[in-house]
């Protein structure tokens, strides 16, 4: 494909915080870096939104309301087998990260969120993935 300046793809990316501030400017920055982000901040509606999206990644809290990361990432997972799942993370304990690749989770990121360590980590997933 031609891709983006970066040589990385555009991809479909889904985040999911229910701070709606986080969200919203991960998706506009994810937008500005060429690719076709939404967000959603009700955990219960990352189903319907990942159905009609069909996203390449998600990024996901772990923090949220009725339905955790760890939880929404394993519904993912299932529905969506070839997903790559990225936590977002106020703090990361061990058993945060046992509990995550039990869940399935590709990759964390620490709240504040690093836009530069955001891209780097689509760039070597998706490059990993390309390269089988």
């Amino acid at each position: 494909g031609t891709g983006s300046v970066r040589g990385l793809a555009p991809r479909k990316i889904l985040v999911v915080d229910d701070n709606a501030d986080t969200a919203e400017t991960l998706a506009m920055l994810l937008e500005s870096a060429g690719h076709a982000a939404e967000f959603v901040t009700d955990p219960r509606s990352v189903l319907p939104a990942a159905t009609r999206q069909r996203p390449d990644a998600v990024f996901l809290d772990i923090g949220m309301p009725y339905l955790d990361g760890f939880e929404l990432a394993a519904i993912l997972k299932r529905a969506f087998p070839g997903v790559c799942i990225v936590a977002i993370t106020g703090r990361e304990s061990e058993e945060d990260r046992r509990r995550g690749r039990q869940a399935g989770f590709d990759a964390y990121v620490l709240k504040p969120v690093d836009f530069a360590l955001v891209e780097s980590i689509l760039a070597t997933m998706f490059a990993s993935r390309e390269a089988r």
